[in-house]
């Protein structure tokens, strides 16, 4: 039997390697439920307070709940401001309520802040300011006010169809400027109005609970070197997380003829739509993978949309 140059079984070992499939593993940061166990990916929301009829109180639910919907716009929606805010009159927090509240605002997820509860104000040594403006700023003395405050959270796609509640106590610090002669009272009153821009930080701080939580994990994908363009032009576009251009590509690349490139360009259109967050695309396009040829990456794809169901 005769036996091929070496040149030749090179030559071979080229071609069958070019007609074979590569793989492009990348790290990619994953988004995971808030630490409260609350997944908001892909939801609307909308930010609710009460007002109990107390000037002051209303003004300081208002803030929070400014706060709040900034930070969480912040996290899912990329800075742009797609939360609405209500007010509603105060009331015992129930189920029902809750259903209401989705039915009226329409979104998917409501966070309804009960009004806050003060403690008392206590003041610091009132101190003199110098250059005053005014003989009613000619003093001026720190301020401590204790407070507690809840939040209730109720997801109407979280099957368990329940309310959750979350709850915690803090002291805020402000000043306030007097005369040196203004009843504690009033001062204590004052102190209580001038309490906007910390509101507005205990809203960011109340937000941290639900907020995501961020995963490097390592996903591969198919290509073909040499071959056709398209399929380094789609994995190059998959690197840089330009998913929609990639699965144009790969739609193109369904080879009806070779079972392999049909599995492989159908794996990559699993791993794209699982990534956009469209769970049942991405197991539609996964089955159609395994149909058309028995790939090595296939398994550990589907434990992961299973995971993430």
């Amino acid at each position: 039997m005769r036996s091929l140059p070496v040149i030749a079984w090179a030559s071979a070992a080229l071609l069958m390697a070019a007609c074979s499939p590569q793989t492009l593993t990348m790290n990619v940061e994953m988004r995971y439920p808030s630490k409260s166990g609350i997944d908001l990916s892909r939801k609307s929301i909308a930010v609710v307070y009460m007002d109990d009829g107390t000037p002051v109180d209303t003004l300081f639910s208002s803030a929070v709940a400014s706060g709040l919907a900034a930070s969480l716009e912040e996290d899912y929606f990329g800075g742009a401001q797609v939360i609405s805010i209500y007010k509603v009159p105060a009331d015992s927090v129930t189920l029902d309520l809750m259903h209401g509240l989705v039915m009226d605002s329409g979104d998917d997820v409501i966070f309804l802040l009960e009004a806050p509860s003060f403690g008392e104000v206590a003041f610091g040594e009132n101190m003199v300011v110098q250059h005053a403006r005014s003989v009613d700023s000619a003093f001026v003395a720190p301020a401590q006010i204790p407070f507690s405050s809840r939040v209730h959270v109720y997801d109407s796609m979280d099957t368990s169809d329940q309310v959750k509640r979350f709850g915690g106590s803090s002291v805020l610090r402000t000043r306030v400027y007097n005369n040196g002669i203004t009843a504690t009272s009033f001062l204590a009153e004052k102190a209580l109005s001038s309490l906007g821009t910390a509101a507005h930080n205990v809203g960011t701080q109340t937000s941290n609970p639900f907020l995501s939580t961020w995963r490097t994990e390592r996903y591969s994908l198919y290509y073909y070197d040499n071959l056709d363009d398209r399929w380094t032009e789609a994995a190059e576009y998959a690197f840089s997380y330009q998913w929609h251009k990639a699965i144009d590509l790969w739609l193109k690349l369904l080879s009806p003829k070779n079972g392999e490139k049909r599995a492989c360009a159908s794996y990559n259109l699993a791993l794209a739509f699982y990534m956009l967050g469209d769970l049942p695309l991405a197991e539609k396009w996964l089955d159609q993978a395994d149909d058309a040829f028995s790939l090595s990456l296939s398994p550990g794809l589907r434990k992961r949309i299973e995971a993430r169901k």
